[in-house]
């Protein structure tokens, strides 16, 4: 009997053991999932529909992350907001890579090319691309400087409506526009 008892005590620890290994690989990446823009950072305006993720932890649960997302088809033309952020003091989100790399990398589908050389537009780093036909620019800005990385990082994209140009001016509003809550 006292076999039985010990070898249910040891299965049952193993089998906790497994779900908290489950549970913490399951932290480990993203999942999108689809949320109302008024419970998104991102300040979205209408016609775009916001994501966010649940929050991801690093080795040791120390650093804590979330990403949102804010996209989609507008009067001035396609427009994709993306915040990634540390969810507590420990974490820091690196900005190791160029601002065309990370608009690339933020853009995701298309196939962006023909980047520019980096360009400064008040406080944030910008590119224009194009994606096929269409004129399109993006920004990268920055948080609050955080133990080798910023406590968030904030990227816009703004393609033009099909048949026209994008201008300098048409960006600049644009940038001003996007907000975190």
């Amino acid at each position: 009997m006292r076999r039985l008892a010990g070898a249910t005590l040891i299965l049952s620890c193993l089998s906790l053991f497994f779900v908290c290994v489950v549970a913490t690989a399951a932290q480990k990446s993203y999942s999108w999932e689809d949320i109302d823009c008024g419970r998104s950072r991102i300040a979205a305006w209408p016609g775009l529909k916001c994501q966010t993720t649940n929050v991801v932890t690093t080795e040791g649960n120390v650093g804590a992350f979330r990403r949102w997302s804010a996209s989609g088809h507008t009067p001035q033309g396609y427009v994709h907001l993306f915040v990634w952020e540390g969810q507590n003091t420990y974490s820091y989100v690196p900005a190791e890579e160029t601002t065309g790399e990370f608009v690339k990398w933020m853009y995701g589908s298309g196939s962006p090319g023909q980047f520019s050389a980096v360009f400064r537009y008040h406080n944030v780093d910008a590119v224009s691309f194009r994606d096929g036909q269409f004129p399109c620019a993006g920004f990268r800005r920055v948080g609050s400087p955080r133990r080798g990385g910023y406590d968030w990082i904030l990227g816009g994209i703004l393609c033009a409506p099909p048949g026209q140009a994008l201008t300098n001016e048409q960006f600049g509003q644009f940038i001003d526009r996007v907000q975190l809550r």
